[in-house]
């Protein structure tokens, strides 16, 4: 199926596979794999459309996180071990879109991390340089998880031809373990600059915990909506993932996906523009 071929889909997997090349590597990785293929062959056989089986995904995905958090001492909060895990399950619990997933396997859109378009200048140094070579310069970002189309550009400059390809995204997921102020003015900063060159990309915070204090205003952003995982502030004590929760952001993807962005003449027969 197209969709498994782009390489950063099973971010989780990949980063167990990386580490066990090295000569060095700790035993309890080949545990760890066994473990992880499990859960991963567990939860491809589920259909997210089906919501007893999206609550049976959301239940292994808690069984894993608990099995990786009993060996999460072998390893360093470097080797995002834990934080890759909700980013590949992005991928198990997304695809059964219908929207999506013909249009996934077709390889005509695909979803993982990714290195997504912000906007394109120009910055020749000087006129020289404007009339050799006006200086294309395009900004990218790094998302956790983007649900995004390919899309090749040619610039043509004095007889030079030049193709670029582009991420452009339609949803991003900046996926958290939990969300202080401090992270959640730099995602609004980065929500901002991506809908500059996207405006109508949804831009998602996933957090498994909340550490935003009560009074912090949430509303003048270009965040689209944020998600708490466990329904809780930050604490040791964990609760588990909340199924609700889950099935509440496939909605608001799969809701996003299926209405119109922008319909100009439909919003003009509204009487409404802008939020419509």
């Amino acid at each position: 199926m197209g969709w498994y071929m782009f390489k950063n889909n099973f971010v989780h997997g990949q980063n167990i596979k990386n580490k066990k090349v090295k000569s060095n590597y700790p035993p309890i990785l080949d545990e760890i794999d066994l473990k992880y293929e499990d859960w991963k062959r567990k939860t491809e056989r589920l259909n997210s459309e089906h919501p007893e089986e999206l609550a049976e995904k959301v239940r292994l995905l808690n069984e894993y996180y608990d099995y990786m958090e009993t060996v999460a001492h072998y390893f360093k909060a470097q080797d995002k071990l834990e934080s890759s895990i909700i980013e590949e399950f992005l991928v198990y619990l997304l695809r059964d879109i219908p929207d999506l997933k013909e249009n996934l396997n077709g390889g005509l859109l695909f979803m993982g991390q990714s290195r997504v378009y912000l906007d394109l200048s120009f910055a020749p140094q000087n006129l020289s340089d404007f009339i050799t070579n006006p200086g294309i310069y395009i900004n990218k970002k790094d998302q956790d998880f983007t649900i995004f189309k390919k899309v090749n550009c040619i610039f043509e400059n004095n007889k030079n031809r030049e193709e670029i390809e582009l991420i452009v995204p339609a949803v991003v997921v900046e996926c958290k373990t939990y969300i202080p102020k401090t992270m959640f003015d730099q995602a609004a900063y980065e929500a901002q600059r991506l809908k500059e060159g996207n405006p109508f990309a949804l831009y998602i915070i996933l957090a498994q915990q909340n550490a935003l204090r009560d009074d912090v205003n949430l509303k003048n952003t270009k965040v689209d909506e944020i998600f708490i995982l466990r329904k809780q502030k930050r604490s040791k004590k964990k609760k588990p993932i909340d199924a609700s929760v889950v099935s509440d952001f496939y909605s608001f993807i799969k809701d996003y996906l299926r209405k119109d962005w922008f319909d100009n003449r439909g919003a003009t027969e509204r009487g409404r523009l802008i939020r419509t």
